[in-house]
């Protein structure tokens, strides 16, 4: 069988995600026992047409730690080249949350709660990602949280890229809400922080820079 039949999906939406695992905890255990990690296994596999070869990533994080400032997942978002959302979810939490972060991250500890299994989640994003150009806004930090490696050469991260960063003249690395707005002309992160909005906005800013990025990468790759 191909990797790609062997994929699940986790739904559309964040919306029908959050509901689907609300719904099922509600009928598995009416005391809320931790939630089974088996039914994300359960769920119809990604249609393979959707599964392009570069993805985009971007996840929410919360605070934990003893004065809330190191990071935990919270949500993650993959979207295909096409911006089709591929997963996006909310993940339980696995320390005591200190600050959900609510006005940027947009979580609140329902939406956690009722979240899906850290171990989960982590399995099928690195089964999607595996093999596959990763773009993405700081991937560093959403990599870290996720607890998972990518090969250097198959990164794309528009907070790195030269060309993309000098445009914007900005002091230190640029936002990802500065990028869409000089390249897009989009306005994103007004408010509340979407995690598919933004991995679609850092995969339409790569596939500005497509040609010349991927030449760039080819020639390093020679030494």
């Amino acid at each position: 069988m191909s990797e790609q039949r062997e994929i699940p999906c986790l739904g559309k939406t964040v919306l029908k995600f959050g509901n689907l695992s609300i719904n099922a905890r509600r009928n598995h255990d009416s005391k809320h026992k931790p939630f089974p990690a088996k039914l994300v296994l359960d769920l119809p596999c990604v249609p393979p047409l959707l599964l392009t070869n570069r993805v985009a990533l971007d996840c929410e994080m919360v605070g934990v730690g003893i004065d809330g400032k190191e990071h935990m997942l919270a949500r993650v978002s993959v979207v295909n080249e096409h911006g089709a959302v591929l997963v996006d979810c909310y993940v339980k939490p696995q320390q005591i949350v200190k600050d959900y972060r609510t006005r940027i991250s947009g979580v609140s500890p329902e939406l956690i709660e009722a979240g899906f299994e850290f171990a989960a989640v982590q399995a099928l994003v690195k089964k999607l990602i595996y093999g596959r150009v990763l773009v993405g806004h700081a991937l560093k930090n959403d990599l870290a949280v996720l607890k998972l490696g990518h090969h250097k050469y198959n990164i794309r991260d528009t907070s790195r890229y030269k060309p993309i960063t000098k445009k914007v003249y900005a002091h230190g690395t640029p936002s990802l809400k500065s990028l869409a707005k000089h390249f897009l002309k989009l306005d994103i992160q007004e408010g509340t922080h979407d995690s598919v909005e933004d991995a679609r906005a850092a995969m339409k800013i790569y596939l500005l820079f497509e040609k010349s990025w991927e030449k760039s990468v080819q020639q390093s790759r020679k030494y």
